[in-house]
């Protein structure tokens, strides 16, 4: 009976290993990738991005060999994907320039921001190796799947459909990210918050934004985001 009991809590040990290691191999390989695409090559950022890559595959074989256990995952994996995300903005503004004697370039904010999100994660990534926490609770995918398709939506409509129907597309589409929506109150609210966005941007800001679809529209224009 024990014997039973000790290999049903060997496997979830087992597969949570294999993640911790997995995790930081995969942020690691897609660091050294970004060192490839760089530019310009050989640039600071660019051996950043290499060193980084280079010292999660160590990591990620020390905890392999040592058979570290993961005691706080929450932080660990936490820490892990904000330190990921942090790599992600130095890649992404790599071509952008940075400082220029004390005058601050287009690039220096980010890479300050990325820089401090990198070391406060590595800490909380440490944190959670070494302290005891509550263990990973099952994920709710609902909410941030409708969010993200609601941005996608606006980024894709609002320059072909116009800024009234890529706004109510969107806020209906949000709103499917709650299990709690009813339809009539989300289409008059929908209307509602569509109506404060014509307020303030194209008239209390005046942004050139195009209210109503575009006379061109087309199949073929429906994608063209220049």
């Amino acid at each position: 009976m024990s014997e039973g009991v000790q290999a049903s809590q060997g496997a979830p040990q087992g597969r949570r290993t294999v993640m911790s290691v997995l995790a930081p191999t995969i942020i690691g390989l897609l660091s050294i990738a970004g060192y490839f695409r760089v530019l310009p090559p050989g640039s600071t950022i660019a051996n950043v991005l290499l060193a980084a890559g280079i010292a999660l595959l160590v990591f990620a074989a020390a905890l392999l060999a040592l058979r570290w256990p993961v005691r706080d995952p929450r932080d660990y994996y936490g820490g892990l994907v904000l330190f990921g995300l942090a790599l992600f903005m130095l890649w992404a503004g790599s071509d952008l320039p940075g400082m220029r004697g004390f005058a601050f370039g287009p690039g220096t904010g980010p890479r300050i921001f990325a820089s401090v999100l990198a070391a406060l994660s590595l800490i909380v990534m440490i944190v959670g190796m070494f302290s005891q926490g509550p263990g990973l609770e099952r994920y709710a995918w609902r909410g941030p799947l409708f969010i993200t398709l609601g941005t996608l939506l606006f980024a894709v409509t609002i320059r072909q459909f116009g800024l009234i129907i890529a706004s109510y597309l969107s806020i209906v589409t949000v709103a499917l990210g709650s299990s709690e929506m009813r339809w009539v109150e989300t289409l008059i609210w929908a209307a509602v918050l569509t109506a404060f966005c014509v307020l303030v941007f194209p008239i209390a800001l005046s942004l050139p934004l195009q209210l109503w679809p575009s006379p061109t529209l087309s199949f073929s224009t429906f994608l063209n985001f220049r």
